[in-house]
């Protein structure tokens, strides 16, 4: 199933210089980008709008009713008929239901914040998986050319040397897998693009966007050049700054202005009237006044108010909970970017040396000094050190963008220090 999903991708990534212009673009302009087109983002936005008019809503006035009571045959020549308004008048409620629609708008702005934040963090894993993928392919496509020599060498040697059949089968297999693992990379790297675009989310587009980096083994990457305060200071970010725990910290309030708003509801609301009265026969009119109460006897709202004391308990456990485990989890994401960081160091002299080892071997091949056994063993040595070094360059991006997230905030973005904090 997912070979076929792979030829879909590609027949259809074929066709798009026709259909769609390529455009490649900056991590930093891919967030730009989705922040301003996301049409994901831009519904959850739509929220605000919502809760906007919500607390206008709960700020609003009864409308008064007009009142009419008119007497009909001869009881009409003794009683006064009626005409007029009645007002109801909430007590004491209005301004805590307003309240809580205010706390309601809060949580939902930085639910937005955080979906923004979110957003970020996956446009630029989806532009880093793009560029990893290509990575990938450029070593595949160095392997293929490698495989293609060693099988220009081995058909060149004299067919009288006696392993001369066994190495041209060997040679010739290697070089047919190494372009089927090529074309499954080539694959994968389609669908990272796909992907990519995908998460970018963007409306009515003709562009196809790319990444601007070639690979991971540019002289310079700027997708790679990241830095981090010491861990006090990412943990002091996180507990001051965090959308999450900002978001917290509004629940809280929310279930304090619902539990505040429940209690109001016991108070008895008025309601005034007034209006013009007359009796049948037209001898007499004049004015009328009433009132009325809602008195809260069968119905006390004391499971309402219960069930909002339990919520408000249960919020400030989650938030407790929250900060343990946030600590925890940015130990473990500053340790995984810390080791990750050192092992690309050392991957990176390592690779230079079994390059120049890689380099030797070949030639020495290429004059019969070692076998063709030998080589690929060399060569595979060299591709598992290729492959650890990439490994590690993912495992130190994916480290930083977890380290991001669980802040809860994109400081580390725009990181120049924090001695302030």
């Amino acid at each position: 199933m997912r070979k076929i999903f792979l030829i879909v991708l590609a027949v259809i990534f074929s066709c798009l210089p026709v259909k769609a212009e390529i455009v490649k673009i900056s991590a930093d302009e891919a967030v730009e980008l989705a922040l301003q087109n996301n049409l994901a983002l831009q519904a959850k936005r739509k929220e605000i709008d919502v809760l906007q008019e919500e607390v206008k809503m709960a700020n609003a006035l009864k409308n008064p009713q007009a009142q009419t009571n008119i007497l009909m045959g001869s009881i009409a020549t003794s009683n006064a008929s009626q005409a007029g308004i009645a007002i109801p008048i909430e007590i004491l409620k209005r301004g805590v239901r307003k309240k809580a629609a205010i706390a309601q708008l809060n949580l939902i702005q930085n639910q937005v914040r955080q979906e923004e934040l979110n957003l970020k963090i996956d446009v630029m894993n989806a532009y880093f998986d793009v560029v990893y993928m290509k990575s990938v392919v450029a070593i595949l496509q160095d392997r293929e050319e490698l495989f293609k020599n060693m099988k220009m060498i081995s058909e060149a040697r004299p067919k009288s040397s006696p392993d001369y059949e066994i190495e041209n089968l060997q040679s010739d297999i290697k070089y047919k897998k190494q372009i089927i693992l090529l074309n499954k990379a080539k694959a994968d790297l389609l669908y990272a693009q796909f992907n990519f675009n995908d998460t970018l989310n963007l409306k009515n587009t003709n562009n196809m966007y790319d990444t601007n980096e070639n690979s991971l083994f540019e002289e310079h990457i700027r997708l790679l050049d990241l830095k981090l305060p010491d861990y006090k200071t990412i943990e002091n970010i996180a507990m001051k700054y965090s959308y999450s725990i900002r978001i917290a910290d509004n629940n809280i309030e929310k279930s304090e202005k619902d539990l505040s708003v429940a209690k109001h509801k016991v108070i008895p609301d008025l309601t005034l009237a007034g209006g013009y009265a007359f009796s049948g026969d037209g001898r007499g009119q004049g004015a009328y006044v009433g009132g009325g109460v809602d008195l809260p006897v069968f119905y006390t709202f004391k499971p309402e108010i219960n069930r909002a004391k339990i919520v408000l308990e249960r919020t400030k456990i989650d938030k407790l909970s929250f900060e343990n485990k946030l600590k925890y989890a940015l130990k473990e994401d500053y340790n995984q970017f810390k080791y990750a960081k050192e092992n690309m160091g050392y991957y990176k002299e390592i690779l230079k040396e079994s390059d120049n080892i890689l380099k030797l071997s070949e030639k020495r091949y290429e004059n019969n000094q070692i076998s063709l056994l030998n080589l690929f063993i060399i060569e595979n040595s060299h591709q598992d050190l290729i492959n650890e070094y990439i490994s590690a360059m993912q495992v130190y991006y994916r480290a930083y963008m977890n380290l991001m997230h669980n802040m809860g905030h994109d400081m580390l973005l725009d990181y120049t220090g924090f001695d302030d904090l």
